[in-house]
This record gives structure tokens, sequence and C-alpha cells, in this order.
């Protein structure tokens, strides 16, 4: 009886210390200052619009209707996207060239996340494209492409930790930070990333940084405020780089201003180094360098529609 008792009292002990546990992890808090992720406008057709299936003659009318979600953390007006139906001629589907693009009516505001961890979703809206019919008579069932390019203006914002020292060739173990190691990036959601940042010891007054620029979302850059323009090879893969350490003598290779200027992605990736003067610096402390990237971004979505040929 004693024995039974005993066991009974052990597992009610490990029932409370498995709640504990939980509890902890549950309680835990995420520190990071960003959502993340690669993912900038989610685009999608809605169910049925396009259908599926039309037929031909001016007898089957149907719209066109394309969802956006800004699944990222870079705000986007509505004048910086734009959509365009492509795939057909207009004419055969009973429009004009100017009736297949179109701005949305909203604004799309970022993802977030607020001081306690919570996500709060980004916005979504949806842009139609009315009164499809296909107008002519076709020999038989036929099927039509429908694609949507939508070109948006986006950005990325990175944060990472330099480690600044007073005495940088005599460092000791009490020093707050490292300088000579990779540093954590911390990036928000968007389709173009900083995957690397590394820092390190360039004499008795300076730091270097070097950081990794890459493609990781699956559409198409382009330079910022071109409209994707694909006709111009140059404005192809082209980031705006901006480097901020909030500290004077800042200076960094292949920027044209010194610390901001276009660079392009040779296959899908760019490194930059910097170089950061600290001959003023009279204590130990740890800086947040901010980058920023911007840059128009394409991606696009599609479907095919089968016209069926209706026998009069």
């Amino acid at each position: 009886m004693i024995k039974k008792y005993l066991v009974a009292i052990s597992l009610i002990g490990l029932f409370f210390f498995a709640v504990g546990c939980n509890e902890q992890t549950t309680d835990s808090k995420d520190e990071t200052p960003f959502v993340g992720g690669t993912a900038g406008l989610l685009i999608d057709f809605v169910e049925d619009s396009p259908p599926a299936e039309v037929t031909d003659g001016g007898n089957f009318p149907f719209d066109v209707v394309v969802k956006l979600e800004n699944d990222g953390e870079h705000f986007v007006a509505k004048e910086d996207v734009v959509l365009k139906i492509t795939g057909i001629d207009p004419a055969e589907f009973g429009r004009t060239a100017s009736d297949l693009t179109k701005n949305p009516d909203e604004d799309l505001e970022e993802t977030k996340k607020d001081a306690e961890g919570n996500i709060i979703d980004g916005t979504i809206t949806f842009v139609e494209f009315q009164n499809f019919n296909y107008l002519n008579n076709l020999s038989g069932n036929t099927p039509f492409t429908f694609k949507v390019d939508v070109c948006y203006k986006y950005g990325t914002t990175v944060n990472a930790k330099l480690c600044v020292l007073k005495d940088l060739l005599k460092p000791e173990e009490s020093d707050v930070c490292k300088v000579n190691e990779a540093k954590t990036a911390y990036n928000s959601g968007a389709p173009v990333q900083i995957t690397s940042f590394e820092e390190m010891v360039r004499g008795s007054d300076k730091v270097a940084f070097s950081f990794k620029i890459e493609h990781k979302g699956n559409g198409e850059i382009f330079k910022e405020d071109t409209d994707c323009d694909s006709g111009i090879r140059t404005d192809e893969d082209k980031v705006f780089v901006n480097v901020n350490t909030n500290m004077t003598g800042l200076s960094c290779s292949g920027l044209s201003n010194g610390t901001s200027g276009y660079v392009n992605l040779y296959s899908n990736d760019r490194t930059i180094i910097c170089t950061q003067d600290l001959s003023d610096v009279t204590t130990d402390f740890e800086k947040v360098a901010v980058i920023e990237l911007v840059y128009d971004y394409q991606e696009d979505k599609q479907k095919e529609v089968l016209v069926k040929h209706l026998i009069s």
C-alpha cells in the first residue's frame, strides 16, 4: 500500500514538472526584430476568376480577379504596384490594351511584429479586370494563357551589431563583445536578403565589416522606379544599398556615395566591404549597423483558360 502511494506521489510530481516546463516554453519571448521570410507580395487568382472553361462567340462574359497579400515587411503604396494581364490579344476578348493594366485601390501595409512578438498580418486586397468575353468563333476548343505580371517597389531592412572597442589591438576577456567573428544579420521579410555579416580588425583604430546581399525570392529584380522594364538590361538585378552606423568615418567599397549607391547582383549575389573609423572611441560598446536595400520586384502568376467552341 505504501509503495503504491509513493508511486502515485511521484507521478503527480512528474505531471507538475512537465506542466511547468511547457509554461516556460510558452512564455519565452521572441527577441528578433523582424518576422523574417523571403516573400514580398503574394499573388494569386481568385477561384474561378478566370474560370477554367468558357465558350466562344461572345456568349460567356467573365472577370479576372487577382489577390495581393503583403507577406513581407515593407510598406507598398498603391501607386507603386502595377498589374498587367499578358498572354492574350485583348481585342479577341473584347478589351483594349489599357484595360489590362491597373493599380490596386489601396496601399498594402506590411506584415509587422509588435513589442510582445505578436505578428500582425499585412494587407490583403483584390484587383479586378472585368468584362472579358471571347468574341470570335473558333474551329475547335482552344486553350489561352492568362498571365498577370506584378511589378512593385520593395525594400529590405537589416540590423547587425558591430563590436566597438577603444583598444582593438589588446582585446580582453572582459570586453563586452568580440570584433573578429561572424555576426547575426536580422532581415526584414523580403525577397532580397543579407545572408552573411562579418566584422574584423583593420588596424589600431579601424574595423571593417563585410556583408553578402543575396536574391532569395522567385521573381526578378530591377532598379527602383523603372517599372520592371526588361528592355533595359542595365537596370536588371540592380539594388540600391544604404549603410548607416550613426558614426562618422564610415566608407564602403563599390558604393558611389561612400555609404550608399546602386550595385548589381551577379549570379544573384554581391559582397560589400565597409570600413569604420574608431579613432574617437573612448569606451567599449555594441553598435547597430542598419542596412537598407531598395529595388523594384516583379513576379507573375498564370492560369490556362479553355475556350470551347459552341456548335450552332
